[in-house]
């Protein structure tokens, strides 16, 4: 299974001051590790994790397969914008394909997991759909490029069924540099946001910042 570091901040990071979720839905689930991450952090909650791309879902069925939530972990082979849900959803999460301004690569199935273009979700279906799918206190978080999550945070607000920030984490890898990830808390309650920093490294070494080690230490042996 392939760690990143996004889907990991995300894992960590999402719903942390939430009343326990009793459905979750990971979009583009990949490898399964958000899915894993939240069957870990929330015991008897039931997740569904959709992707488009039948080898990244066999490998997420395969992952929950052999971990110890297997019983409560759903994975189905589906197009997001066809996706129809038993019930709502407390929490939904995603670490969504969205590197706006890059080249598009030539491999198709990197291209429909990494990018947006008109084949893949857009961050306006991707704001639809959630709306759609939440319940009436539920949260949609998700971790973004920072031009991703401004235009993503104002397809939201303009939704027949609007959706408002409720947390906006910029992610900084070292101080003093530009953010280059924004993790979002939206709800359907009209908010203050909750506006924090977060710094993965120290200034001068590759050494993970006590803050990061805080926020994933349930999920590394090292934290």
């Amino acid at each position: 299974m392939h760690v990143n570091t996004d889907s990991v901040l995300l894992g960590a990071w999402a719903n942390s001051d939430v009343q326990k979720p009793s459905r979750i839905l990971d979009i583009g689930t990949g490898c399964g590790l958000l899915a894993l991450m939240m069957a870990q952090r929330f015991p008897g909650t039931v997740i569904d994790a959709v992707d488009i791309d039948d080898q990244s879902a066999g490998e997420a069925s395969e992952n929950a397969l052999h971990s110890p939530w297997g019983d409560r972990i759903n994975v189905f082979r589906a197009d997001f914008r066809s996706f129809i849900p038993f019930a709502p959803y407390d929490l939904i999460i995603s670490n969504p394909p969205y590197f706006i301004q890059s080249l598009l690569p030539e491999n198709k199935r990197r291209m429909l997991a990494r990018h947006s273009h008109p084949e893949s979700l857009s961050l306006k279906m991707l704001a639809k759909g959630v709306s759609g799918m939440l319940s009436p206190q539920g949260i949609f978080a998700a971790i973004l490029p920072k031009e991703g999550a401004i235009a993503f945070i104002e397809e939201a607000r303009f939704l027949e069924n609007p959706l408002f920030p409720h947390r906006i984490t910029h992610v900084f890898t070292r101080h003093g540099n530009p953010a280059l990830r924004v993790l979002i808390e939206i709800g359907r309650n009209k908010l203050p946001p909750v506006r924090e920093d977060l710094t993965i490294y120290e200034n001068k070494e590759n050494k993970y910042s006590s803050q990061y080690r805080k926020l994933v230490k349930d999920f590394y042996l090292w934290a």
